[in-house]
């Protein structure tokens, strides 16, 4: 497995500059479409026909649109979107609306559809050849999932935007070995009020849910670092490191 974290940032500029939250699993299929999205080529977003997307919220959908309206003529069609039931109302309520931007679930080039939604719940898998990505449910201000995601022998787990406790162990535990963990971290201790209002990660928060799971994984990726307190997350976390193989993103 290849994976490319083409984006990571919790929010807009920062000292990370590759845009908001969008992961790579292979040149056709991809975690969320934030910003980071537009890392990839016209060229390479042609070749991408699978978007699996966590949750709602803008940070994570913003490129979405623009990117489907480079498909139009694409030999890959059609691009199809695995989400939530909620993820995908708002999509067609909010985005998709005409209004907002076209409908594409509906447009046509020739006989292909551009677009098409599949509805995903938490334990659901999907196979794509030799890739198998499932979905499981973790703990969100909206309704939101993360992906275990096993190919060659590899098991990637992509925890999305979450906080600790329960419901993250619960799932964490029984989703077995673990070789790369993606787990955000979004403010600092001193905000702790604010990260559990909105269910995000503190590195307090962050240490307490490694603590709770019955095996480590052999590596943790931390992502989501909000700009404003980037510098003083990425200090903290690169000096006293909550895994003894950490990589800040």
């Amino acid at each position: 497995m290849n994976i490319q974290v083409l984006g990571c940032s919790g929010g807009l500029s920062g000292d990370n500059k590759n845009g908001s939250t969008c992961v790579q699993l292979r040149s056709d299929i991809v975690i969320d479409a934030g910003t980071g999205l537009n890392r990839l080529s016209l060229a390479q977003m042609r070749q991408v026909r699978h978007v699996f997307l966590t949750h709602s919220h803008m940070d994570h959908i913003a490129a979405l649109p623009t990117f489907l309206s480079n498909q139009y003529d694409s030999e890959h069609l059609p691009v199809t979107v695995y989400a939530l039931p909620h993820t995908l109302a708002k999509l067609r309520d909010n985005i998709f609306n005409g209004d907002i931007w076209p409908e594409l679930s509906s447009m046509t080039e020739g006989p292909t559809a551009i677009l098409r939604f599949e509805e995903i719940q938490p334990g659901h898998c999907v196979n794509i050849d030799d890739m198998s990505i499932k979905a499981f449910e973790v703990e969100h201000s909206v309704p939101t999932v993360g992906y275990s995601v096993k190919n060659s022998g590899q098991h990637f787990v992509f925890c999305a935007d979450t906080i600790a406790g329960s419901v993250l162990t619960q799932q964490l535990n029984a989703l077995g070995d673990i070789d790369t963990l993606m787990l955000e971290c979004a403010f600092p201790n001193e905000l702790m009020d604010v990260a559990q209002r909105t269910k995000h990660m503190t590195p307090s928060l962050l240490q307490e849910a490694l603590a709770s799971l019955k095996q480590q994984p052999k590596e943790l990726w931390i992502t989501h670092l909000k700009p404003s307190y980037e510098a003083q997350l990425r200090e903290l976390l690169t000096k006293t490191p909550p895994h003894k193989n950490t990589v800040v993103l």
